[in-house]
């Protein structure tokens, strides 16, 4: 059997990580961070949008046709560039952030209890150095 390594103990917690924030807030966590951005952003490009989450287009189109669905967001074309779409988040998505934000916060309270605060810190900056990384990398920087 292969050792894991910190990268594929990230991936197995990041996955474990959706599951139960899901579980507990009853909604998956992609479309909450893009609500949440939304409601930071609103009005934002689609284009904008994909950047600020570092999301692939293709799968933000498809999140986003279904939020508009479910009438949480709308989606116009930019009147000053009609090759934009602009996304806005409607009433219903912001009624679901404000009733769902308790839920979230007993979600990372419950999480991040008992860790001790210079363990989180170093994670922390563990976390930020591999960002950085695979972002240099993925820019073809060495």
């Amino acid at each position: 059997m292969t050792e894991r390594n910190l990268l594929q103990q990230l991936g197995r917690s990041t996955r474990a990580m959706y599951g139960a924030f899901e579980s507990r807030v009853g909604h998956p966590l992609p479309r909450w961070r893009i609500l949440t951005a939304l409601e930071a952003l609103q009005p934002a490009s689609q284009k904008q949008l994909a950047c600020h989450l570092q999301m692939d287009p293709g799968a933000l189109t498809r999140q986003l046709k279904q939020l508009e669905a479910e009438r949480l967001v709308r989606r116009d074309t930019d009147p000053a560039d009609n090759r934009q779409t602009l996304v806005t988040l409607d009433q219903s998505g912001t009624a679901l952030l404000r009733e769902a934000a308790p839920q979230r916060q007993a979600f990372f309270r419950q999480a991040l209890a008992d860790i001790d605060a210079q363990e989180l810190e170093t994670a922390m900056q563990v976390l930020r150095q591999l960002e950085l990384r695979f972002r240099d990398m993925a820019a073809g920087q060495d």
